[in-house]
Protein backbone atom coordinates (compact mmCIF):
# COMPACT_ATOMS: atom_id res chain seq x y z
CA UNK A 1 0.00 0.00 0.00
CA UNK A 2 2.65 2.33 1.06
CA UNK A 3 4.49 1.58 -2.36
CA UNK A 4 1.16 2.28 -4.64
CA UNK A 5 1.06 6.03 -2.49
CA UNK A 6 4.73 6.54 -3.45
CA UNK A 7 3.93 5.72 -7.08
CA UNK A 8 0.58 7.87 -7.23
CA UNK A 9 2.77 10.90 -5.42
CA UNK A 10 5.46 10.36 -8.06
CA UNK A 11 3.38 10.90 -10.89
CA UNK A 12 1.23 13.93 -9.48
CA UNK A 13 4.66 15.86 -8.71
CA UNK A 14 5.69 14.83 -12.81
CA UNK A 15 1.93 16.21 -13.72
CA UNK A 16 2.63 19.39 -11.86
CA UNK A 17 6.56 19.72 -13.58
CA UNK A 18 4.47 19.50 -16.61
CA UNK A 19 2.15 21.79 -16.21
CA UNK A 20 5.02 24.32 -14.71
CA UNK A 21 6.93 24.13 -17.70
CA UNK A 22 4.32 24.63 -19.98
CA UNK A 23 3.15 27.30 -18.47
CA UNK A 24 6.45 28.75 -18.54
CA UNK A 25 6.84 28.12 -22.28
CA UNK A 26 3.49 30.02 -22.57
CA UNK A 27 0.49 29.92 -25.67
CA UNK A 28 2.11 29.08 -28.78
CA UNK A 29 2.02 32.41 -31.18
CA UNK A 30 -1.13 32.98 -33.61
CA UNK A 31 0.11 34.53 -37.06
CA UNK A 32 -2.16 36.69 -38.97
CA UNK A 33 -1.86 37.34 -42.63
CA UNK A 34 -1.05 40.85 -42.70
CA UNK A 35 -3.53 43.18 -45.14
CA UNK A 36 -2.46 43.57 -48.74
CA UNK A 37 -1.08 47.26 -49.21
CA UNK A 38 -3.47 48.98 -51.24
CA UNK A 39 -1.90 50.53 -54.16
CA UNK A 40 -3.34 53.88 -56.17
CA UNK A 41 -4.23 53.22 -60.04
CA UNK A 42 -6.45 56.08 -61.83
CA UNK A 43 -8.19 53.14 -63.61
CA UNK A 44 -11.71 53.87 -63.67
CA UNK A 45 -14.83 55.92 -64.49
CA UNK A 46 -14.72 59.28 -63.21
CA UNK A 47 -17.39 62.20 -63.09
CA UNK A 48 -16.67 65.91 -61.70
CA UNK A 49 -17.35 69.87 -62.15
CA UNK A 50 -14.92 72.33 -63.08
CA UNK A 51 -15.10 76.89 -63.17
CA UNK A 52 -12.16 78.76 -65.15
CA UNK A 53 -12.37 81.41 -67.70
CA UNK A 54 -11.85 82.25 -71.96
CA UNK A 55 -10.96 84.78 -73.70
CA UNK A 56 -10.16 84.94 -77.58
CA UNK A 57 -6.77 84.46 -78.89
CA UNK A 58 -7.20 87.34 -81.25
CA UNK A 59 -9.27 89.61 -82.85
CA UNK A 60 -12.84 88.80 -84.42
CA UNK A 61 -13.02 89.97 -87.87
CA UNK A 62 -16.39 90.74 -89.92
CA UNK A 63 -16.26 92.03 -93.76
CA UNK A 64 -18.27 95.03 -95.13
CA UNK A 65 -21.75 93.86 -96.28
CA UNK A 66 -21.39 92.65 -100.04
CA UNK A 67 -24.67 92.44 -102.10
CA UNK A 68 -24.97 90.11 -105.01
CA UNK A 69 -22.47 91.19 -107.31
CA UNK A 70 -19.48 91.01 -104.39
CA UNK A 71 -19.27 94.71 -104.26
CA UNK A 72 -20.15 96.05 -100.37
CA UNK A 73 -22.46 98.22 -100.05
CA UNK A 74 -20.44 101.42 -97.92
CA UNK A 75 -16.88 102.07 -98.38
CA UNK A 76 -14.34 101.08 -95.98
CA UNK A 77 -12.27 98.46 -94.11
CA UNK A 78 -13.61 95.17 -92.47
CA UNK A 79 -14.90 95.50 -88.66
CA UNK A 80 -12.10 94.14 -86.26
CA UNK A 81 -13.29 93.85 -82.50
CA UNK A 82 -11.97 91.77 -79.75
CA UNK A 83 -14.09 89.16 -77.18
CA UNK A 84 -14.66 90.35 -73.78
CA UNK A 85 -13.85 87.78 -71.40
CA UNK A 86 -16.20 85.12 -69.78
CA UNK A 87 -16.88 82.82 -66.52
CA UNK A 88 -16.91 79.13 -68.17
CA UNK A 89 -18.60 76.12 -65.91
CA UNK A 90 -19.61 72.82 -66.29
CA UNK A 91 -19.32 69.41 -65.65
CA UNK A 92 -16.76 66.63 -67.31
CA UNK A 93 -17.14 62.45 -67.51
CA UNK A 94 -14.29 60.25 -68.93
CA UNK A 95 -12.18 57.08 -67.78
CA UNK A 96 -8.86 56.18 -66.80
CA UNK A 97 -7.13 53.32 -68.26
CA UNK A 98 -3.49 53.12 -66.24
CA UNK A 99 -1.00 50.78 -67.68
CA UNK A 100 2.57 49.84 -67.88
CA UNK A 101 2.68 50.89 -65.13
CA UNK A 102 3.19 54.62 -65.30
CA UNK A 103 1.11 55.59 -68.54
CA UNK A 104 -2.35 56.41 -68.49
CA UNK A 105 -4.86 56.85 -71.42
CA UNK A 106 -8.49 57.70 -71.24
CA UNK A 107 -11.68 59.31 -72.59
CA UNK A 108 -12.89 62.80 -71.07
CA UNK A 109 -16.47 65.22 -72.28
CA UNK A 110 -16.99 68.05 -71.06
CA UNK A 111 -20.07 70.21 -71.59
CA UNK A 112 -20.41 73.65 -70.14
CA UNK A 113 -21.22 77.17 -70.32
CA UNK A 114 -19.45 79.74 -72.27
CA UNK A 115 -20.31 83.73 -73.18
CA UNK A 116 -17.66 85.39 -74.63
CA UNK A 117 -19.11 88.52 -76.46
CA UNK A 118 -17.83 91.05 -79.16
CA UNK A 119 -19.04 93.66 -81.34
CA UNK A 120 -18.04 96.62 -83.59
CA UNK A 121 -18.81 99.61 -85.83
CA UNK A 122 -17.88 100.36 -89.37
CA UNK A 123 -15.20 102.77 -90.26
CA UNK A 124 -17.49 103.33 -92.87
CA UNK A 125 -20.91 103.25 -91.54
CA UNK A 126 -20.93 104.33 -87.62
CA UNK A 127 -24.40 102.93 -87.06
CA UNK A 128 -23.38 99.19 -89.07
CA UNK A 129 -22.46 97.21 -85.62
CA UNK A 130 -20.40 94.02 -86.49
CA UNK A 131 -21.40 91.23 -83.53
CA UNK A 132 -19.69 87.93 -83.04
CA UNK A 133 -20.76 86.07 -79.48
CA UNK A 134 -19.51 82.52 -78.61
CA UNK A 135 -22.68 81.84 -75.97
CA UNK A 136 -24.47 79.73 -74.77
CA UNK A 137 -23.56 75.94 -74.13
CA UNK A 138 -20.73 74.20 -75.64
CA UNK A 139 -18.86 70.38 -75.52
CA UNK A 140 -15.85 68.83 -76.10
CA UNK A 141 -14.78 65.30 -77.02
CA UNK A 142 -11.12 64.67 -76.05
CA UNK A 143 -9.02 61.94 -75.72
CA UNK A 144 -6.27 62.17 -72.64
CA UNK A 145 -3.00 60.86 -72.53
CA UNK A 146 -0.67 61.31 -69.32
CA UNK A 147 1.97 59.53 -67.43
CA UNK A 148 1.37 59.19 -63.42
CA UNK A 149 3.32 59.16 -60.14
CA UNK A 150 3.04 59.04 -57.30
CA UNK A 151 -0.40 60.45 -56.66
CA UNK A 152 0.13 63.12 -59.83
CA UNK A 153 -1.30 62.79 -63.08
CA UNK A 154 0.52 64.98 -65.96
CA UNK A 155 -1.21 64.63 -69.15
CA UNK A 156 -2.12 66.04 -72.73
CA UNK A 157 -5.51 66.34 -74.53
CA UNK A 158 -7.23 66.32 -77.91
CA UNK A 159 -9.96 66.13 -79.66
CA UNK A 160 -13.20 67.98 -81.02
CA UNK A 161 -15.27 71.29 -79.67
CA UNK A 162 -18.60 72.23 -80.25
CA UNK A 163 -19.59 75.82 -80.13
CA UNK A 164 -22.63 77.90 -80.59
CA UNK A 165 -22.13 81.32 -82.61
CA UNK A 166 -24.04 84.18 -83.56
CA UNK A 167 -22.85 86.65 -85.77
CA UNK A 168 -23.14 89.44 -88.57
CA UNK A 169 -24.34 92.61 -89.01
CA UNK A 170 -26.88 94.63 -88.10
CA UNK A 171 -28.10 98.15 -88.64
CA UNK A 172 -31.65 99.52 -87.24
CA UNK A 173 -31.50 103.14 -88.74
CA UNK A 174 -34.37 103.44 -90.75
CA UNK A 175 -34.20 103.65 -94.38
CA UNK A 176 -30.80 101.66 -93.90
CA UNK A 177 -31.82 98.49 -92.24
CA UNK A 178 -29.21 95.50 -92.48
CA UNK A 179 -29.75 92.25 -90.42
CA UNK A 180 -27.18 89.20 -91.57
CA UNK A 181 -27.38 88.25 -87.72
CA UNK A 182 -27.46 84.11 -87.43
CA UNK A 183 -26.91 81.09 -85.35
CA UNK A 184 -25.18 78.19 -86.09
CA UNK A 185 -23.07 75.74 -84.38
CA UNK A 186 -19.19 75.06 -85.00
CA UNK A 187 -17.39 72.15 -84.82
CA UNK A 188 -13.64 72.84 -83.72
CA UNK A 189 -10.99 71.16 -82.21
CA UNK A 190 -9.36 70.97 -78.73
CA UNK A 191 -5.85 70.85 -77.36
CA UNK A 192 -4.26 70.79 -74.23
CA UNK A 193 -2.91 69.60 -71.22
CA UNK A 194 -3.04 70.13 -67.39
CA UNK A 195 -2.36 68.21 -64.03
CA UNK A 196 -4.51 66.03 -60.87
CA UNK A 197 -3.77 65.08 -58.33
CA UNK A 198 -5.56 62.26 -56.32
CA UNK A 199 -6.40 63.48 -52.51
CA UNK A 200 -7.35 59.76 -52.16
CA UNK A 201 -8.35 57.14 -54.10
CA UNK A 202 -12.23 58.26 -54.78
CA UNK A 203 -11.77 62.01 -55.44
CA UNK A 204 -8.74 64.33 -57.46
CA UNK A 205 -8.45 67.91 -58.47
CA UNK A 206 -6.80 69.22 -61.54
CA UNK A 207 -5.90 72.53 -63.35
CA UNK A 208 -6.41 72.76 -67.20
CA UNK A 209 -5.58 74.59 -70.21
CA UNK A 210 -7.59 74.15 -73.39
CA UNK A 211 -7.30 75.70 -76.59
CA UNK A 212 -10.59 75.71 -78.54
CA UNK A 213 -9.39 76.31 -82.87
CA UNK A 214 -12.08 77.16 -85.46
CA UNK A 215 -9.86 77.60 -88.49
CA UNK A 216 -12.67 78.59 -90.78
CA UNK A 217 -15.05 81.18 -91.61
CA UNK A 218 -19.14 81.96 -91.09
CA UNK A 219 -20.85 83.52 -93.79
CA UNK A 220 -24.68 84.87 -93.30
CA UNK A 221 -26.77 86.26 -95.19
CA UNK A 222 -29.59 88.94 -94.50
CA UNK A 223 -31.85 91.55 -95.75
CA UNK A 224 -31.24 95.01 -96.61
CA UNK A 225 -33.06 98.36 -97.35
CA UNK A 226 -31.88 98.26 -101.15
CA UNK A 227 -31.21 97.74 -103.40
CA UNK A 228 -30.38 95.20 -103.39
CA UNK A 229 -32.46 93.65 -100.92
CA UNK A 230 -30.14 90.98 -99.83
CA UNK A 231 -26.59 91.21 -98.71
CA UNK A 232 -24.28 89.02 -97.28
CA UNK A 233 -21.07 89.46 -94.49
CA UNK A 234 -18.56 86.73 -94.00
CA UNK A 235 -16.64 86.56 -90.19
CA UNK A 236 -13.14 85.43 -89.23
CA UNK A 237 -13.54 83.35 -85.94
CA UNK A 238 -10.48 83.15 -83.63
CA UNK A 239 -9.64 80.48 -81.41
CA UNK A 240 -10.24 80.51 -77.43
CA UNK A 241 -7.98 79.98 -74.85
CA UNK A 242 -9.60 78.54 -71.88
CA UNK A 243 -8.31 77.60 -68.29
CA UNK A 244 -10.46 75.55 -65.26
CA UNK A 245 -9.91 74.23 -62.19
CA UNK A 246 -11.85 71.12 -61.41
CA UNK A 247 -12.88 68.08 -58.86
CA UNK A 248 -13.32 64.94 -59.97
CA UNK A 249 -15.01 61.40 -58.25
CA UNK A 250 -13.55 58.22 -59.59
CA UNK A 251 -15.29 55.00 -59.41
CA UNK A 252 -13.90 51.55 -61.05
CA UNK A 253 -17.92 50.16 -62.68
CA UNK A 254 -16.02 48.05 -64.88
CA UNK A 255 -14.79 45.93 -61.17
CA UNK A 256 -18.36 46.54 -59.66
CA UNK A 257 -19.96 44.73 -61.87
CA UNK A 258 -16.95 41.82 -61.91
CA UNK A 259 -18.29 41.62 -58.51
CA UNK A 260 -21.73 41.03 -58.52
CA UNK A 261 -20.76 38.64 -61.70
CA UNK A 262 -18.01 36.53 -59.09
Amino acid sequence: MRKIAVLLLAAAGVGLAGAASAADLGTAPIYRKAPPVQVFTWTGGYIGGYIGGAFGAEDVVTGVPLNGAGAPIFAGPAASYGYNSSVIGGYTSGYNYQFAPNWVIGYEGETGYIGLKGSSAYAGSATSIATTRAEGLYSVWAARFGYAFDRSLIYVKGGAALVDFETGVSNGTAGTHIDTMHTKYRLGYAIGGGWEYALDNKWSVKAEYLYLGFDNNITTTGNFTGPPTQVWTTTSLPGIHTAKVGLNYKFDMLGYVLGIVR
